[in-house]
């Protein structure tokens, strides 16, 4: 057993220890505690950077916690509604944005070098699914995969499309700018990540940063889109915080861009994986016109 939970143990006497991902939740006769070791941030740092902004959706940080090893107050997360706890998510997430919103100044070639990262992303995507469509067609007896791939290569074309335009006029909108929104971002937002019950945490901060706000929808939008109807999940965050123009094309371009699918020989799967590219680009489409 890891030397930091010995220690752990010897002051709280667990009668119950579970491994749950990376915590480690102890049933104790206090309580119940998640034990994170090695974590990759200081918690006691963004804690104390969290409260001062008034922002205090977190478990509990027990006064045992040390650099190797963070001792939270375990709390149990209710069973409710994907889209219900999508909102209550996403309202809080607009809540900490708002806590910790300010403007810095950044160096004339910060939005080059975000457009040149998605560029080439788009370039890549593009040519994968160019190589694609020409292969297949080729083909004189076709895989249902395949097929599929082709009946709906339009979509993916036109996805790309809009992107690399929106790309481009964003960029031209902020080339000259210095200065930049930043907040401080999640970025790892899924459901599980929000504990709900009498009341609401937010928790795994382990990937937070300073960033752009776009950061943590698109990713909540990437890790919950078969699960959640996001028209309305946007809508709400905007009512509370709204993104800039700016902020909003980049959301647009990233949610719209094709992610990358790969086929092997497990035709059933390429199926799926080539229907769930479909579904979330045709769900992404609706989502750019409605918002």
């Amino acid at each position: 057993m890891n030397r930091s939970l010995e220690v752990f143990n010897k002051i709280y006497k667990p009668y119950k220890i579970t491994r749950k991902n990376s915590v480690y939740i102890l049933n104790t006769m206090e309580g119940d505690y998640a034990v994170k070791l090695n974590p990759k941030i200081d918690y006691k740092k963004l804690y104390n950077y969290l409260h001062s902004r008034n922002f205090n959706y977190l478990p509990e940080m027990s006064k045992d916690s040390r650099d190797d090893m963070v001792v939270l107050e375990y709390q149990e997360d209710l069973s409710i509604d994907n889209n219900q706890k999508a909102l209550d998510l996403i309202n809080l997430v607009a809540l900490l944005h708002t806590k910790t919103s300010y403007f810095k100044d950044v160096p004339l070639d910060t939005y080059k070098g975000i457009y040149d990262n998605i560029n080439n992303n788009l370039i890549y995507v593009e040519n994968l699914y160019n190589n694609m469509f020409e292969s297949f067609l080729k083909e004189e007896y076709l895989r249902p995969s395949h097929y599929l791939f082709l009946r709906n290569y339009s979509l993916i074309y036109n996805a790309t499309k809009y992107s690399k335009t929106k790309l481009d006029d964003w960029f031209e909108e902020l080339k000259d700018k210095t200065k930049q929104r930043v907040v401080l971002v999640h970025n790892n937002l899924k459901l599980d990540h929000l504990i709900k019950n009498k009341e609401e945490y937010l928790i795994s901060w382990d990937s937070y940063t300073f960033d752009t706000p776009v950061l943590d929808l698109y990713n909540l939008y990437k890790n919950e889109w078969r699960e959640v109807e996001f028209t309305s999940i946007f809508a709400a965050y905007n009512s509370s915080f709204s993104l800039l123009n700016e902020e909003k094309k980049l959301l647009d371009i990233l949610i719209s861009i094709p992610f990358e699918v790969k086929l092997d020989n497990n035709e059933y799967q390429n199926c799926r994986n080539i229907r769930s590219l479909i579904d979330y680009l045709s769900k992404s489409s609706k989502i750019v016109i409605e918002t």
